[in-house]
């Protein structure tokens, strides 16, 4: 079978093209042909990565490659394309002519209203969780199945020597961690969805009731390049603005040169991942930091209460944050109270190996199996009828 896998460039370090990188890789390994449709970040020219070619975009802003992937998909002879993005940016008619496989984030209650119309053009809907695929199944889409995200194990892992990795961190980001408890966001700084209010809130909070607390947050500060907010402007507001808070060297980060690697030694050396999210279509950084042992606190609504192993926040209110739907506000009380939860139990080297290992149906290998293998199956079969 020919796969058209549509999303953005396997290169560009997102929950997009680290997923793009990971499942083309499979299904080129599971014996079909693949090719990458890009919705961005390769735009005028067609790539080679890995020995897979990748279509250009056609470069128009916010088109996110739908005014190129009917051409791709006919020039190359795809049978059928996969596209992991948004489901509302698919244009109807578009998918209607295609045989097209939606893998969709699901964030909110019920299913966000336009991305209903989209969906229904497609012949298949997979969701990303089990939560996912329920909200899927209630909107009528009663076929819809579970596709997971995955990680890398060879990547995101508990390191042997932590200390080791502390100390490397400092030295990278130029900060003295002994005795300091490190908390770190990792969340793009696009919209509002990310909730860096709520996180900037607690911070305010439980910095004072714990001097020796470090946050680091990895994102675009400005928002320039994300379209989201000023956050040196917003930790001015709560107070937070000072050098207790640290972020992530603004240059390579933008550029792309912090990979994954860099995040495994992050997580490895913190001491808890923070979580605000309205809604999470999955959260990557989520399992990829229990991959590396470190705990996490999250909301206990949409994909992050499926994917967080740890410690959840229950309360909040639920707000019409997207057309048609809701999504789920933390209390910044609430978060503060898991952020102590967390602090006091203080995990050690026994639990964050234990809590890695929860993470394994994730991995990419069990993902493919349990999970692409026989979806790809089932698209092959229903193509053949």
């Amino acid at each position: 079978m020919r796969v058209l896998w549509h999303s953005c460039n396997p290169r560009i370090g997102t929950g997009y093209g680290t997923q793009t990188a990971l499942m083309v890789r499979e299904i080129q390994k599971l014996g079909h042909d693949v090719a990458i449709s890009a919705s961005v970040g390769a735009t005028c020219v067609t790539e080679l990565w890995n020995g897979i070619k990748v279509f250009p975009d056609s470069g128009h802003v916010g088109k996110y490659g739908m005014d190129s992937v009917r051409m791709h998909y006919k020039k190359w002879g795809a049978d059928v394309v996969i596209s992991w993005l948004d489901a509302f940016v698919i244009p109807s008619d578009v998918a209607k002519e295609l045989n097209w496989a939606a893998w969709v984030p699901v964030d909110s209650e019920p299913l966000m209203l336009r991305n209903i119309e989209p969906l229904k053009a497609t012949r298949w809907q997979f969701a990303p969780t089990n939560w996912g695929v329920k909200m899927l199944k209630d909107a009528g889409f009663k076929n819809a199945d579970i596709l997971p995200c995955a990680y890398d194990s060879s990547i995101f892992s508990v390191m042997p020597d932590r200390a080791k990795a502390r100390k490397e961190f400092s030295r990278l980001i130029n900060q003295d961690l002994t005795g300091k408890y490190l908390i770190n966001v990792v969340s793009c700084n696009a919209g509002g969805r990310k909730n860096f209010q709520a996180i900037f809130a607690a911070w305010s909070v439980f910095k004072k009731m714990h001097p020796d607390a470090l946050m680091y947050i990895h994102t675009d500060i400005t928002g320039y390049y994300t379209g989201g907010s000023d956050l040196k402007e917003m930790a001015r507001v709560y107070g937070v603005d000072d050098d207790r808070m640290l972020f992530v060297a603004q240059w390579e980060y933008n550029t792309g040169q912090l990979g994954q690697n860099y995040l495994n030694l992050l997580y490895n050396a913190s001491d808890l991942h923070l979580n605000c999210c309205y809604g999470e279509g999955f959260g990557l950084p989520i399992m990829d930091a229990q991959a590396a042992g470190c705990p996490t606190v999250v909301p206990a609504f949409a994909a992050a209460n499926e994917t967080g192993f740890c410690y959840k926040v229950v309360e909040g209110e639920m707000y019409a944050t997207v057309p048609g739907a809701m999504q789920f506000m933390v209390s910044p009380e609430a978060v503060v109270n898991e952020m102590n939860r967390a602090y006091d139990d203080k995990c050690v080297f026994s639990d964050r190996v234990a809590l890695s290992y929860r993470t394994t149906p994730w991995q990419i290998e069990y993902v493919s199996r349990n999970y692409l293998k026989p979806i790809l199956r089932n698209i092959e079969g229903d193509l053949k009828r």
